[in-house]
């Protein structure tokens, strides 16, 4: 396990690069972008102390689906790689619970506003093909859907 710092704007990891590591935040806020169009990238989320980052790529072998970016002027880390994580496993399983229940977090976020946004689009899809006026409950979730694909890092 490694400490490493980052300043404002440096980049922990990339969408698309191989994960070697995952990450535990010790200070600082570090935003997850993910690019979804032609240089459009939405912000998913801020992490901040004590948080994990790229475990699931590193977990799975996978290339990062995110990329993490410092938010403040000094960012400082621990690099941990599979070996790492592996001994966290044996030696710290509370740890592993840790990450385990940030995931689990992350999940049924993601899944509520999968649901939310099915709904508006299913309620809207609804008005429209029934020609009557959108409740002011739906007008409410377009505008926040549409804030935040507008939102960029």
């Amino acid at each position: 396990m490694e400490i490493v710092s980052y300043k404002k704007n440096e980049a922990l990891f990339r969408q698309g690069d191989i994960a070697t590591h995952m990450f535990e935040i010790v200070s600082g806020e570090v935003g997850i972008y993910m690019h979804y169009g032609h240089e459009a990238q939405k912000e998913i989320g801020i992490l901040r102390d004590g948080d994990f980052v790229g475990e699931l790529e590193l977990i799975d072998s996978s290339t990062r689906i995110a990329s993490a970016i410092a938010l403040d002027d000094d960012v400082t880390v621990k690099k941990l790689t599979i070996d790492d994580f592996n001994n966290l496993i044996r030696e710290k399983p509370a740890k592993i619970v840790l990450i385990i229940q940030q995931l689990c977090d992350r999940v049924r976020r993601l899944d509520n506003l999968y649901l939310e946004a099915c709904s508006t689009i299913e309620e809207y899809r609804k008005a429209e093909e029934d020609n009557t006026p959108k409740s002011a409950s739906l007008l409410a979730r377009l505008k926040k859907f549409a804030a935040a694909a507008r939102k960029k890092a």
